[in-house]
């Protein structure tokens, strides 16, 4: 089938941001791909988006979402999750396996896959586990479709076990044959345990004892631990939430020494410091947890230096009654993210913490590049037609009633924030706008082009 060669809808007026650079150009689509980014591309009885005083970013791809589907759905679903994203400008979501049951088989897979599918409002991959136990299912799920394989080093909702080295240096192995990309939760689950319990036999609750309890160590005791594994594997690995400055030191570290890895942040992590516990409690209890300001300050500057690859939300529902529960043991971990993240990465770039370009280059370019998603992260002639039009210079107070999570509780409620979402289009079809979803759910599962190349570090 030939290309179509005459647009359906064309954006003009705005600035169209790349990850190296940004230029006043049409965007002109057809078929829900673009067809052409240049200039003058109106045509007549076409139908046109002005763009005039906005920018135009390739759509979001967030790597890291917890939408609950199945077993926990009382704090999440696909729908109002990718509801979320699609109002943040994110119009691709990756969705971690730790559900209920966990998503470790081809079977859960096959399973997972046929309850979501209708249900997304912007295109989304999945994640299969690497558990303790499943090696021989991961060609499978790579079959399948799958993003992606998420290791759990460190306890997290969900409570799944933790494999052993031998585990996973087998589910290094598959993931290697499938080419799959395999991304770690980088902790000691053994000295949290033992931290944990220390803690609360000295009767600590308060939401301090969750940072004491994951020192910064037993992240990098796992990240040294796991690269070392993969590179012998020959696995693509990926750090998920680096947080500790000695951590990424260590990839560093370990990168000078010829190992590929990339790494992630999130914009929790970004955020918020060690002080914010004084404020928000338990709301902001995360795994790993929030640094001290002085890791806050080197995952910035591994930013700037381009030693972070990849920013990400691990968006983390829970219900408005546990995000309330004051025992930091019986609290769970996360909190949302998905809609909050691109307004909060606009206001660091007003606040000239990055550019606008870098926005595109952590959030979409990257992400896109490091899982193979062929049509995702740019607007060119031949991706879809994925694009967020940004009022970079909106002043606007968070409105935490305002965001479309079921459960809509979030630390960043009454911040004043610099830039907003005016409009999300997936596929040259519009999603959001004015506050508002459009439509109804024409998400679409993205798979990974499984090639042996791998740009990426």
């Amino acid at each position: 089938m030939s290309s179509p060669t005459t647009p359906d809808l064309v954006v003009t007026g705005g600035t169209v941001i790349s990850h190296d650079g940004r230029r006043r150009q049409d965007i002109a689509v057809a078929d829900g791909r673009i067809l052409a980014v240049g200039d003058n591309l109106l045509a007549p009885g076409v139908p046109t988006i002005d763009a005039t005083g906005l920018l135009v970013l390739p759509g979001l791809v967030d790597m890291h979402v917890h939408l609950r589907e199945p077993g926990m759905t009382e704090k999440e679903d696909f729908a109002s999750g990718t509801s979320a994203a699609a109002a943040g400008g994110v119009t691709t979501v990756v969705d971690m396996p730790n559900t209920k049951p966990p998503v470790a088989t081809a079977e859960r897979y096959r399973q997972k896959l046929d309850l979501v599918k209708n249900k997304a409002y912007v295109d989304f991959g999945l994640y299969g586990m690497l558990d303790h136990a499943n090696s021989d299912e991961i060609a499978d799920m790579a079959e399948l479709g799958a993003m992606g394989l998420k290791l759990f080093m460190g306890q997290t909702t969900g409570d799944n076990r933790c494999p052993n080295d031998a585990a996973i240096f087998r589910g290094l192995e598959a993931a290697a044959a499938a080419d799959l990309v395999v991304g770690v939760h980088a902790e000691n689950d053994h000295l949290l345990r033992m931290f944990g319990d220390r803690l609360q036999a000295s009767g600590r609750k308060d939401p301090r004892a969750h940072l004491e309890g994951r020192p910064a160590f037993v992240e990098v005791e796992a990240i040294t631990r796991i690269i070392t594994m993969a590179t012998e594997a020959k696995t693509k690995l990926h750090i998920h939430h680096l947080s500790t400055a000695v951590g990424l030191q260590r990839v560093m570290d370990l990168r000078a020494q010829g190992h590929r890895v990339s790494v992630e942040a999130l914009v929790s992590h970004l955020f918020l410091d060690a002080d914010a516990y004084d404020t928000y409690g338990n709301l902001i209890k995360l795994n790993p947890p929030i640094r001290p300001a002085s890791d806050v300050a080197a995952l910035w500057d591994g930013i700037d230096r381009g030693d972070v690859d990849i920013i990400a939300t691990d968006h983390a529902p829970h219900t408005v009654d546990e995000q309330a529960e004051t025992d930091v043991w019986k609290a769970y971990g996360g909190f949302i993210g998905v809609e909050t993240m691109l307004p909060l990465m606009l206001t660091a770039a007003a606040q000239g913490k990055l550019t606008v370009e870098d926005i595109v280059r952590l959030c979409s370019y990257t992400p896109a590049q490091r899982w193979s998603m062929a049509n995702k992260g740019q607007i060119a002639p031949g991706f879809d037609a994925d694009f967020v039009l940004v009022d970079a210079g909106a002043e606007v107070v968070l409105d935490q009633n305002s965001l479309h999570s079921k459960h809509n509780v979030t630390p960043y409620d009454g911040w004043a924030l610099t830039g907003s979402v005016v409009a999300t289009y997936l596929r040259g079809g519009l999603v959001y706008e004015k506050g508002e979803v459009v439509g109804a759910p024409r998400g679409r599962q993205v798979q990974p082009a499984r090639t042996p190349a791998d740009s990426v570090r």
